[in-house]
């Protein structure tokens, strides 16, 4: 008899597919149908979220944008997260605004070479 099969494989990949393609309001639709149909995995669902976030303004801006943002920002990731739990919008909406001021650190701050 085999274990069933995680569905959470499948959904962080779509999760990263969109972040890494700007769609952070369907994050958050895809964040709530998942929970909505696996309410036990809530945690571990949400939990790589901002990280995968702060990969991608890494990409886009660079780590030192990033890094700088977080030093200013300390409860970003987890504000994210609790985002979540909100409409998809909520997170949308915050998520788009990190990325905006992590664009804006990225202007300020020495690229490492």
């Amino acid at each position: 008899m085999s274990a069933p099969h995680s569905a959470l494989p499948a959904f962080l990949k779509q999760v990263t597919d969109l972040i890494n393609a700007d769609k952070y309001e369907e994050v958050g639709q895809a964040f709530a149908a998942f929970v909505k149909e696996h309410p036990t995995t809530r945690y571990l669902a949400s939990e790589p979220i901002p990280f995968k976030v702060n990969v991608r303004l890494s990409t886009k801006y660079g780590s030192s944008a990033t890094s700088t943002f977080t030093l200013r920002h300390t409860t970003w990731a987890e504000d994210l997260k609790r985002s979540l739990s909100a409409e998809a919008d909520a997170f949308a909406a915050l998520a788009a605004k990190y990325d905006g001021e992590v664009a804006e650190v990225a202007k300020t701050v020495k690229k490492v070479a």
